[in-house]
Order: C-alpha cells, then sequence, then structure tokens
C-alpha cells in the first residue's frame, strides 16, 4: 500500500471516528459519572490524532501572529525611519540659519570700521561665483547696479577688509580681494599711526609690503588699518605683521602680513555704497 493510500485510510477512520463520538456523545449527553465502552473506544482513537490536530493549529496561529508581528515591526522601523530623517533635516536646517544668524552678527560688527559721519550704506552679499582654487582672490557677489553697488565699493567681512567691487552688472558684481597681486592697500599702524606703509598682494595670495620710513618701529604681531588713503576709509583692519626683515643697507624694511580675513572661507561679504547713493 502506498503512503498516500495509508494517509487516506487513517483519514478516514479518523473521520468516521470522530463522527461516532460525536453521536455517541450526542446520545449520552449530560454529566455522569462513568462514560460507556464505545466512548472509550472512540476516546482512544481521537484523543492522540486531536493532540497533533491543536498542536499544528497552536503552530499555525503562532507562525501568523509572528508575521502580522514582523509587519508590523517593519511598518514602524519605517515610521521611525522617516521621523529620524525628518529630525536630521530640521537639524540641519537649523543648523545652517544658526551659522547664517552668526554670519549676519559678525558682518553687522564689520560697521565699527566705518565712521558713522562717512555715510555709507552697507548691504549683505551672497558670494556666488568664485575663480579655481582655494582662495577668493576674484569672487562674484549677488547684487549689483540694481542695489545700488558701483566700482570701487567697499567689501568687508566680519573681521576686516576683503576689498574693493572692480566690475558691476545688473544683479551682480565682481570684487578683488587684497589678496590677489593686482590689489594693493595703504595702511598705518594701529600701535602707531605715524608708521605708515604699503602691501600688496600676490599670485600665491601672501600680503607683503614696506614701511615708508625703515627707521620706524614695526614688530610681529602689529595690527594694520586701512589710512584713509584711496578708496578705504580709514581704520578698517587689514591683518598683521608676521615677519620683519631689512635689506643689507638698512633702507628698506618689509614686512609679511596675515590677513584678517580668512579668504578660503568666505561665504558672505558686506558691502558699503557710495556716499551719493546713501544720502
Amino acid at each position: 500500500m502506498s503512503k498516500r493510500a495509508k494517509k487516506d485510510r487513517t483519514a478516514m477512520i479518523v473521520a468516521i471516528s470522530a463522527i461516532i463520538l460525536i453521536i455517541v456523545m450526542g446520545v449520552t449527553t449530560g454529566q455522569r459519572d462513568d462514560i460507556t465502552f464505545v466512548e472509550k473506544w472512540v476516546g482512544n482513537i481521537i484523543s492522540p490524532v486531536q493532540g497533533v490536530f491543536n498542536s499544528g493549529v497552536t503552530a499555525v496561529g503562532e507562525n501568523f501572529s509572528r508575521i502580522i508581528n514582523i509587519g508590523k515591526i517593519s511598518r514602524e522601523n519605517d515610521e521611525l525611519r522617516i521621523k529620524a530623517e525628518a529630525l536630521e533635516k530640521e537639524v540641519i536646517s537649523l543648523r545652517l540659519n544658526r551659522d547664517e544668524l552668526e554670519e549676519l552678527r559678525g558682518l553687522k560688527y564689520a560697521l565699527g570700521y566705518i565712521d558713522d559721519e562717512a555715510k555709507y550704506e552697507p548691504i549683505t552679499a551672497n558670494i556666488i561665483g568664485k575663480t579655481p582654487g582655494n582662495w577668493f582672490n576674484t569672487f562674484t557677489i549677488s547684487v549689483g547696479e540694481k542695489h545700488g553697488i558701483t566700482k570701487d565699493s567697499i567689501v568687508l567681512a566680519s573681521n576686516g577688509l576683503v576689498g574693493r567691487v572692480f566690475e558691476v552688472g545688473g544683479n551682480w558684481a565682481k570684487v578683488v580681494a587684497i589678496v590677489d597681486n593686482d590689489s594693493s592697500v595703504s595702511f598705518q599702524v594701529l600701535r602707531d599711526n605715524k608708521t605708515q606703509g604699503i602691501i600688496s598682494g600676490s599670485i600665491t595670495n601672501e600680503l607683503s609690503g614696506y614701511v615708508f620710513d625703515p627707521m620706524s618701529e614695526v614688530m610681529v604681531g602689529d595690527k594694520l588699518v586701512t589710512t584713509g588713503i584711496g578708496i578705504y576709509p580709514e581704520g578698517i583692519l587689514i591683518g598683521e605683521v608676521k615677519a620683519v626683515e631689512k635689506s643689507g643697507n638698512q633702507l628698506l624694511k618689509t614686512i609679511e602680513v596675515e590677513p584678517a580675513v580668512n579668504f578660503r572661507r568666505l561665504t558672505k561679504v558686506l558691502v558699503m555704497r557710495a556716499n551719493s547713493l546713501a544720502e
């Protein structure tokens, strides 16, 4: 006899036994102390089968519950991931807003370099383009003629002088920084404003220059500010002396300067309108 035939026969016997048990239990309903021989015989046959059947039902139920729980956990994980992503975006947004606020506060501080009587009107601008390289020696800003910007408008950062506007469009302008090799600025030593000279940029974006009087005292660590000669108002911080050298015949004293502005990390600047536009 094949295995399938045996299974079919066993199933038939179980089914018949179950029917007989139901009939007997129906006939002998009621609470009794003793059960009949037939009930015992059918019960002996059915009970093991019931155990297997109940175990199978229980296992199926547990597996079904487990599947439901896995689906629920998966949905909860998806919801948590979405919430985490939203929170991360919010944190990034808040960080950017905070950084921008700090930049704007710094630019407001830069107004302290400009004399109130000069009547310059400040405009905040974003840097929207730059020349290739690590330094912002020339770059484009997001304001132009329609904002009142003109050639030679002064450009500042929170901690000092950046440069000047050299080209203007309708809603943009180009700036040349003081570290560019085409730029030069007259300076005076903050500690002693009688010590003056000229500094220029270079192709390597380094600031260097000389003092007019080789006998004047200038030392490493001296702060340099604008003199007011030329387009830049007096008193804007340029940088700090980091080296002093004298020529062999003592006729020239040269200096190297660390810019006050970090020209590698500029994102916003403050542009000053001309007097005629601020009145």
